[in-house]
């Protein structure tokens, strides 16, 4: 009998505790009642009891809940402080905080980004591989053969090596991963100029040829017309008919008693002896 009651007894205590073990996720147990949390944006005014229901109220401005709750408080929304490099990413609402990220040039700490740390500056020798971002530090590479890099910088990447050649110049020195190779003037420097040369002189002695060819062009006619006017004075053109039939006045002159024909024109002189 004293058994049988015992057994009873630890049934009869089961039964009722069961309901208190077994809140839903979104229930809290208060006075072995569950009662139902607040929703995200909200927070507790008062438990439920047997005859009423929680109570909750709306967070205020600046503050939020993110989840379920039964608290009786909001969260204050961070504060993204300019003076640690920090700026608003995405505002915080009712239901989310906000979102805080670092100025350029800096990055974040920490997963929360509660503060910032300036990106790294590759030392000499080495090359930005990737920029720092706002939740990344810089990534450094070594620069390889052929390129160099001869500052400290967060950004700058490794530079290639000059390429004497490329500008007429001759190699001196090598480049290191530190250094620019050396150049100077050289032999193959000169090689435009010696190409220019022929080519001005033989422009020259177009343009002589060409100044020449007209100067002869433009004399050449004048001289034609000259020599034409002689030979027309030597040979005037006329009628040969003409020239018959006009023959000129003959003058008759007794030299030694003899009769002599000189031309109209001609003057007749006698000798001085005959005329003793």
């Amino acid at each position: 009998m004293i058994l049988f009651c015992l057994l009873w007894t630890c049934v009869f205590t089961a039964v009722h505790m069961k309901p208190s073990t077994f809140c839903e996720k979104s229930q809290y147990l208060v006075n072995g009642i569950c009662c139902e949390k607040c929703s995200p944006g909200t927070k507790l005014v008062t438990d439920c009891s047997e005859d009423r229901e929680t109570q909750c109220e709306s967070c205020q401005e600046g503050e939020f809940q993110s989840s379920w709750n039964h608290d009786k408080y909001c969260h204050q929304h961070k504060y993204c402080d300019p003076n640690l490099h920090l700026k608003i990413q995405e505002e915080g609402s009712l239901k989310e905080d906000t979102i805080c990220i670092c100025t350029d040039g800096f990055h974040c700490t920490s997963p929360e980004c509660d503060s910032c740390s300036s990106h790294s500056s590759c030392p000499l020798g080495f090359g930005v591989k990737l920029i720092g971002t706002s939740s990344t530090d810089t990534i450094c590479e070594r620069c390889k053969k052929g390129f160099f890099s001869n500052v400290s910088s967060a950004s700058e990447k490794c530079l290639p090596w000059t390429r004497c050649k490329a500008s007429g110049l001759v190699e001196i020195q090598e480049g290191t991963d530190k250094t620019d190779v050396l150049c100077q003037d050289g032999p193959k420097s000169r090689t435009g100029l010696l190409v220019l040369i022929p080519i001005i002189v033989g422009i020259f002695f177009v343009i002589i040829g060409l100044f020449h060819w007209k100067c002869l062009g433009f004399k050449e006619p004048k001289n034609k017309v000259l020599q034409q006017e002689a030979l027309g004075t030597l040979h005037p053109r006329g009628n040969p008919q003409e020239n018959e039939e006009d023959p000129l006045p003959v003058q008759e002159t007794l030299l030694r008693g003899q009769p002599v024909t000189q031309e109209d024109g001609k003057d007749s002189r006698i000798s001085e002896q005959e005329g003793q």
